[in-house]
């Protein structure tokens, strides 16, 4: 755990409830969230009726010695207790404690994530229709399904709502629709490198054998030998060094990374060191560890990107990704 961890609290605050089994519910969802997060001061907290209260747990925290304090309100909306009487609380406890920071982060009101549960539990419910059989047919249906659903998320421009129709297609997750980030030049750099014949280059074979829509040369060397070979005198992942062994071919290219972060890494390495730059990285790797930092610190860096903000990812994503580039781009030239 980094020190900005252990010297930050949370409080998840809920309103408290007469009935203890609803209270003990509310506890034991903190403690599975605490365990998931891999921290020791997630707490959970009551406004009302049940304790301990919320300045009874600052004072606890600032006894373990955190110097920030986060309070979510586990509230559906922002009524008079989050916009109100919660701050009068709060302005009491840093009054108490000067010298800690007390934020408050937004309840779950108008959540997409709330609102995805709600549509699951109510789909049973929806109108049972015929079901298409021919492959076309499913194929518009699906798109049918996904506009529908990605009307009230606003309106990006046609071709990154292309990007984003195909990977939730290809995945039916809907939270990509929240999570992708798209460089403005992305789509633009994409196109030019694909009518430049400059190639595509992989992580791993799956992600290759996906690239199903474009006619450059896809790139992957994971299991050749020399890769092996780098791979054990660097101490480092197959697709680690197997960005190393492509470095040559990497300039103006586009890199596309659906499975491993640490080949995401070494990218930003080789171009950080002054290496060949690609002129766009479809950065989407999936995993529990270094996933989802890697795909920050791509947003951090000068590359231009195609990415999200989760640990979500995967080679089925970034393989929808390059084709959705390839078909925008047949689109343009024809």
């Amino acid at each position: 755990m980094n020190n900005e961890a252990a010297s930050t609290g949370i409080l998840i605050v809920s309103h408290g409830s007469p009935r203890a089994e609803a209270n003990e519910g509310f506890i034991a969802m903190v403690g599975r969230v605490a365990a998931r997060l891999g921290l020791d001061n997630v707490l959970p907290t009551f406004f009302s009726i049940a304790l301990p209260s919320i300045s009874d747990r600052v004072a606890e925290l600032a006894a373990r010695g955190v110097r920030r304090i986060v309070l979510m309100p586990y509230f559906l909306y922002t009524g008079q207790h989050v916009s109100h009487d919660i701050p009068a609380l709060l302005a009491e406890c840093r009054r108490q404690f000067p010298d800690i920071a007390i934020d408050v982060l937004p309840t779950l009101e108008n959540d997409p994530a709330v609102e995805d549960v709600v549509v699951e539990r109510l789909t049973a419910l929806a109108p049972q229709v015929a079901l298409p059989t021919l492959g076309a047919q499913i194929e518009r249906r699906s798109y049918e399904i996904i506009q529908r659903q990605l009307g009230s998320l606003g309106n990006p421009d046609a071709a990154s709502a292309a990007i984003v129709q195909r990977i939730v297609h290809a995945t039916a997750d809907f939270s990509f629709a929240r999570s992708l980030r798209i460089h403005p030049e992305a789509v633009r750099r994409g196109r030019a490198a694909l009518a430049a014949g400059k190639p595509i280059i992989c992580d791993v074979r799956m992600l290759q054998a996906g690239i199903t829509k474009v006619r450059n040369e896809v790139l992957c060397v994971i299991d050749r030998e020399d890769v092996v070979a780098l791979a054990a005198e660097k101490q480092c992942t197959r697709a680690a060094a197997s960005m190393d062994v492509l470095a040559p071919q990497l300039d103006g290219a586009i890199v596309a990374v659906g499975n491993a972060p640490t080949a995401l890494w070494r990218l930003m390495e080789i171009v950080a060191r002054g290496g060949p730059s690609p002129a766009l990285v479809v950065g989407l790797p999936v995993g529990l560890v270094g996933a989802r930092e890697s795909k920050l610190a791509l947003l951090a860096s000068e590359l231009c990107y195609i990415t999200n903000t989760s640990a979500r990812g995967g080679s089925p994503v970034a393989a929808a990704a390059v084709n959705a580039l390839a078909l925008l781009q047949e689109e343009q030239s024809s």
